[in-house]
This record gives structure tokens, C-alpha cells and sequence, in this order.
């Protein structure tokens, strides 16, 4: 029998290997193809095509310029394309770095989920072209980092567009291109389309675009199905606090009566990058209809409690690109394939990662596979095939999450299941914190994701700590008389980490009966968060008014060491007092608990200015030890008080209480935010 091997074409020596499209999918190729033939004793002369490029002014010999571009992308560098980048040998600079991201908040119906980036894990902000215009440095871009990465190796790039191409008598593609006014022409033993969707040359050109182009050599060719997206620049004074938060942002429900699918919120040096993607977008027909769009979201509840209150925003620039969300049909030909969002792309996250994998087994395909349509179809299309078949698990899993975070129902249960794990669970622990990681960041498949999202493990947690928990504190809510209407949902827990912190610090390490720790961040001064503090105790406040409980300053004066505050609960049934008690600074107000259940305890109010001092943190810290009595009558009776003693109590009073501090906090310090304007 004779081995297929024997009709396998092979990439021999000398071979010029040509790519049209210099964006990552274009660059990610010629840089594998480069280290792996270099590899194989024989590497190839590698040229691209890329017209962002092109020479601006006629010069003597100059093939390229400087990359003067826009690929129209938000710019987000995922951990594992941080892993790709590294095992290439790619670092990303300080000039094209914008942000080493922190943290990820996902926002709902209810509260946001909120977490912290894994210490071992990077994700990071770029700029992937010179636009918007007005940035500090416009051509330390992404792609352009990429390009030159793959002409310092040995690429070669030609600042021009290919005009069409074609099979000569050998079977072997052929590319022509204008150079002077004289159509040139470059005969290759493969080529890689990277164009992207959307390409698209001036109006006044008449040539194709990359699409157009493989359509020559592969008419069976059909390219993926795609959705619009809105991706617009929103610029911010430097020093912005929430842009120093580093943290990014992902909308998960309608904006308010807004029909959106998914939205970002991409921070970056003196910028923020909006993407929104949905019905809504998929409709829209012009610039107007765009700007009403960007107009409507800005105004929006949910993304005013994101963006700075009180800083001139500016909308820079805008575009509508297409995204990619099928597979093309037949991306592959004799000598040629398409690579990048012209085959496919891992749908609505991480789509430079896609390319850059796409392009690695294009680049393994033809050094040791072959150039063939066979040699293709065995090595290179179970590559794109994989994402098809990931991306079907995509649809379940966001169809699911935008359920979920679309209901105020469902959103809280959600939430209340993440917060119940992180304030018991230690890190390494918490494998409800770790879906939303994956989900969020794109750390794994969407098989894997799906399984652990289905798992009856999962369901079990939902149920006992997300269903259970929210169900009883709706009900000590209402008893209560704690309304959430017309106020804002801020996340307040804390990681038992923290918790432990905590005890270090203000407890000597011991561990007593009762502690809890709760903190929330607020777009006002110390001072007037300090201002507000002053407030407890007094009539009128507007935080801490359960139904039930009376708070009343009895002695001294408020934020003055002796301040005695008396507590009644249902009457007198339950009182006692705390007393303010020396502290190291005006920034750190500590209590003592006097009396009653807590005798002895601590509480504490910390407050935590940034760098800027335009806003702050502020901590709520209680511990106690369960009075004891002194005969074996009291014993026994403050044991039934302990067993009845409903703890979760304070985080429903503590949990409404601090939201509406914020709220208070942040109106005094400003009465309306300015609102973004629009080119």
C-alpha cells in the first residue's frame, strides 16, 4: 500500500511563506512559523502585508512606515495570552502596557460581584492601534509591538495592499500589489489570510478586501457570522480614582430598559473602553442612533455607580465593528488558509488568544504536516473545528448568566452564594469564586466551564448558601422595616482572610464568640465620611434606623473620647452602650461595648483615604466574647441567648446600613455627576 505521505506537498527550502494582515493573527504566524522552522534547519522568507504601514510620503525603496492604525478592539490582554506572549518570548512594555488590572466586577440586578485578580495570574490593558487620538503615546500599540517582534526575527513587511491574487500553472498563489503606480506581483508556496473582518479599504479604493481576496483561490469559502458591537473611548482626567482602582467591569444584564447582551468596562491610562454588544446595537443604523446608544448607557443607573461622579468625561472616539460569533465555512484551499476572526474566534472573550492559537497550529500544519488541501484539512482544521464546538457551550453558558444576572431575584441569590463562600471559605477553597474567574477572564474552555456551572455540586451550593441564606434575610429585612427602594447596592463583605487581618491587628491574634468585618468604598472625602460617622446617635441620621432598635447619643460629644451611644432593642428587652475610646488618629474610631450580650466588646469605624484623598474606604469591625453571668442561673440563660442569638443579623443591618451611608456620603459630596459629552 502507498503512504498518503507520498502526496503530502511539503514547505522546502527557500520557500516564501506571504500573510496578508500584519494584526496579531498575521504577526502570532510569522512569529511561530520563524521559531519553528528555524527549528527544521530551513526558514522561510516571511512577508506581510500590511497597509496600516504603508509609506505616507514617496521615498526612494521604502516598502513600509511607521503602523498608523485602528484594529477597532477593546484591548484586553487575558492570562493566557499572558502565558502565550511568554512562552514566545514577548514582553509587553512599559510605553504599550496601560494597565496591570487588579480586580474583575461583575454587575447584575443586585450587588456586584467583586473580586480580586489571582497573584499568579496576569491580565492586562493595551492600546491595539494609534488611535484614540490625544493619547500620551500613540504608536506604542499592540499590534505595532507584535509586527516588530516579527521583523526583528526575520519577517519582512510590505506597507501595501494586496489588490488580488491568484493560482499560477504551478498551482502556487500569486499575489499582486500596487507599488508606484506599476502592479507588482509575488509568487508564494503558501499564503496566510489575516485580514480580519474588518478590513476594509478607503471608499475611494477599488480594491478587495481579505474576504474578497481568499474567495479567489477557495470559492467554497463563506466567512463567519458576526454581530455589531458599539467600542467607544471614554477619556478622564488623570488621577482619576476609578481608573487607579485598575479594576475591569462587565455589565451582565440590560442596562436599565436598554437591550444589551454584554457590556465592558476597560480602564486604561486617562481612559475608560466601552464595549456594548446586544439587540439594541444590532439595530442601530447610524452615527445618531449610536450616540443615542452611548448617550443612554452613560446616563444609566448601573454605570454611573462605575464612573467617576464628578469628572469631565469625554467621549473620544467611537466604532461599530463587526464580532465575530459563527465559523467560516471551508477556510482552508491549496497553499492558502484564512486564520484569525476570518476562520473563527472564541465567542465575546479573548479573541487575540483564538488568533494566536489558530496560528500556531497553522504554522506546526505546514512545517510538518504539508501546504496541501489534505495536509490542512488533517492538521490545521480540527484547530478551528475546536472552537465551533467550545462556542456551543459559550451560548449555554451566557444565556444562563444573563438569566441569572437579569432577574433581581436570581442576581441576589447569586451574589449572596459568592458571598456566603468567600466570608467562609479560605482562597484555594472557594470553587464558586473560581467559575466566575473563568467566566470572566477566559482562564478556561467552555466545556470545562459549562460542567462545573451544571455540576450537582454547585446546585448544592446555590441552594444552602445563595436560596436559604437570601430567603432569611428577606424576611429579617421586612421585619426590620430595611427597604432597599431607591437605594444603591454595594458590595460591603469582606474574605475571611481579611477577617483574620482583622484579629491581628486590633484582637492580639485571639479568636473571640462573635467577629464580622464589612467595608465599602465611597467617592466622598475622609472628611466627610468622618462628617457623617459624627451622625450616630443623632435623630435624622440617614443610615442605621432598623425598625425595633433605638440608637441614641446619651453623653459627650460626637468623634470625642467619652461618647457614651445607648443601644434599645425591642423596648428595653436588650440595651446597652458603647463608649468612644481613645484612638491613634482621627481616621480610626473605636468603641467599647458596655453592658448587656457584648459587654466588653470592640467596634470599630476605620477609614482609609487614597493617594488623592478624593475618596475612601471605610471598615466596620465587631468582635465580642457571649456574656457568661456569674451563678449557675445566668450561665444557663445566656446559653439559651447565645443558641437563639440569630448572628446573621448584623450582616442584614450592617449590609443595608452601609449602603445607605455611601449613598448619604456621596449625595452630600455632590449633588449631580457631570455628564459625558458626546463628539
Amino acid at each position: 500500500m502507498v503512504s498518503p505521505e507520498r502526496y503530502r506537498e511539503k514547505l522546502g527550502k527557500n520557500a516564501t511563506v506571504a500573510i496578508i494582515g500584519g494584526g496579531p493573527a498575521g504577526s502570532f504566524f510569522a512569529l511561530h512559523l520563524l521559531r519553528i522552522s528555524g527549528d527544521l534547519n530551513y526558514p522561510p522568507k516571511i512577508i506581510l502585508f500590511e497597509s496600516s504601514c504603508r509609506v505616507r510620503h514617496d521615498r526612494s525603496g521604502a516598502q513600509r512606515g511607521p503602523y498608523e492604525g485602528c484594529p477597532r478592539c477593546a484591548g484586553g490582554i487575558s492570562p493566557r495570552l499572558s502565558d502565550a506572549l511568554a512562552e514566545l518570548d514577548l514582553k509587553v512594555p512599559p510605553d504599550v502596557l496601560q494597565k496591570h488590572l487588579r480586580s474583575i466586577s461583575v454587575q447584575g440586578r443586585w450587588k456586584p460581584v467583586h473580586f480580586s485578580i489571582p497573584e499568579d495570574r496576569r491580565m492586562l490593558s493595551v492600546f491595539r492601534g494609534t488611535l484614540p487620538k490625544g493619547q500620551e503615546k500613540p504608536h506604542a500599540a499592540f499590534d505595532a509591538m507584535l509586527l516588530d517582534a516579527a521583523t526583528q526575527r526575520g519577517a519582512e513587511v510590505i506597507g501595501k495592499r494586496v489588490t488580488r491574487v491568484y493560482y499560477d500553472t504551478n498551482q502556487r498563489p500569486v499575489l499582486c500589489y500596487d507599488s508606484a503606480g506599476i502592479e507588482q506581483a509575488l509568487t508564494a508556496d503558501f499564503v496566510a489570510f489575516a485580514g480580519g473582518i474588518n478590513d476594509r479599504p478607503h471608499r475611494s479604493f477599488s480594491q478587495c478586501n481579505p474576504i474578497e481576496l481568499f474567495g479567489m483561490l477557495q470559492p467554497a469559502y463563506r466567512p463567519p457570522t458576526c454581530r455589531k458591537a458599539i467600542i467607544f473611548e471614554l477619556a478622564v482626567p488623570s488621577g482619576c480614582a476609578e481608573v487607579e482602582e485598575s479594576c475591569v467591569y462587565y455589565l451582565e444584564s440590560s442596562v436599565q430598559r436598554m437591550r444589551l447582551d454584554m457590556c465592558s468596562i476597560l480602564p486604561k491610562e486617562g481612559y475608560f473602553t466601552i464595549s456594548l454588544i446586544g439587540p439594541d446595537v444590532d439595530g442601530a443604523k447610524s452615527k445618531r442612533d449610536n450616540n443615542r446608544i452611548i448617550d443612554s448607557f452613560l446616563d444609566a443607573t448601573q454605570t454611573r455607580q462605575i464612573l467617576p461622579l464628578d469628572a469631565d468625561l469625554r467621549v473620544i472616539c467611537t466604532c461599530n465593528p463587526n464580532i465575530v460569533t459563527g465559523t467560516a465555512k471551508m477556510p482552508f484551499s491549496h497553499r492558502a488558509a484564512a486564520v484569525g476572526d476570518m476562520a473563527t474566534t472564541r465567542q465575546y472573550k479573548d479573541g487575540i488568544l483564538a488568533a494566536h492559537d489558530m496560528a500556531r497550529a497553522l504554522a506546526l500544519t505546514i512545517t510538518k504536516t504539508g501546504i496541501d488541501k489534505n495536509s490542512l484539512a488533517s492538521g490545521y482544521w480540527p484547530i478551528v473545528d475546536r472552537f465551533r464546538r467550545d462556542n456551543k457551550y459559550a451560548a449555554l453558558i451566557f444565556n444562563l448568566y444573563r438569566w441569572f444576572f437579569q432577574s433581581p431575584t436570581w442576581s441576589r441569590i447569586i451574589y449572596q452564594t459568592f458571598v456566603t463562600e468567600r466570608k467562609s471559605r479560605h482562597k484555594h477553597k472557594r470553587n464558586f469564586e473560581k467559575l466566575f474567574w473563568s467566566i470572566s477572564s477566559g482562564d478556561d474552555d467552555y466545556k470545562a466551564i459549562a460542567r462545573s456551572m451544571l455540576s450537582p455540586a454547585t446546585a448544592w451550593h446555590i441552594l444552602i448558601d445563595g436560596i436559604c441564606i437570601t430567603l432569611r434575610n428577606r424576611l429579617a429585612e421586612r421585619f426590620f422595616g430595611l427597604n432597599w427602594e431607591n437605594l444603591g447596592r454595594f458590595p460591603v463583605a469582606e474574605p475571611v482572610e481579611r477577617l483574620h487581618e482583622m484579629r491581628a491587628e486590633f484582637g492580639n491574634g485571639k479568636k473571640l464568640d462573635f467577629e464580622c468585618v464589612y467595608t465599602i468604598r465611597i467617592r466622598a472625602s475622609p472628611v466627610e465620611a468622618r462628617r457623617l460617622l459624627s451622625e450616630l446617635g443623632e435623630p435624622g441620621r440617614p443610615y442605621l434606623n432598623p425598625r425595633w432598635v433605638i440608637i441614641q447619643r446619651i453623653f459627650g460629644e460626637p468623634l470625642k473620647a467619652g461618647c457614651i451611644i445607648q443601644y434599645k432593642i425591642f423596648g428595653k428587652a436588650l440595651s446597652f452602650q458603647i463608649v468612644q475610646k481613645e484612638s491613634g488618629g482621627p481616621n480610626c474610631i473605636q468603641y467599647q461595648v458596655l453592658g448587656g450580650f457584648a459587654d466588653g466588646g470592640c467596634f470599630q469605624f476605620m477609614i482609609k483615604p487614597t493617594q488623592s484623598g478624593s475618596w475612601c474606604a471605610l471598615t466596620v469591625y465587631l468582635t465580642f466574647d457571649y456574656a457568661k453571668g456569674h451563678t449557675p442561673a445566668e450561665h444557663f440563660l445566656w446559653r439559651i441567648f447565645r443558641l437563639c442569638f440569630p448572628e446573621f443579623i448584623h450582616d442584614v443591618l450592617w449590609n443595608h446600613a452601609l449602603c445607605q451611608f455611601k449613598q448619604a456620603a456621596e449625595s452630600r459630596h455632590l449633588s449631580t455627576g457631570k455628564r459625558p459629552l458626546l463628539p
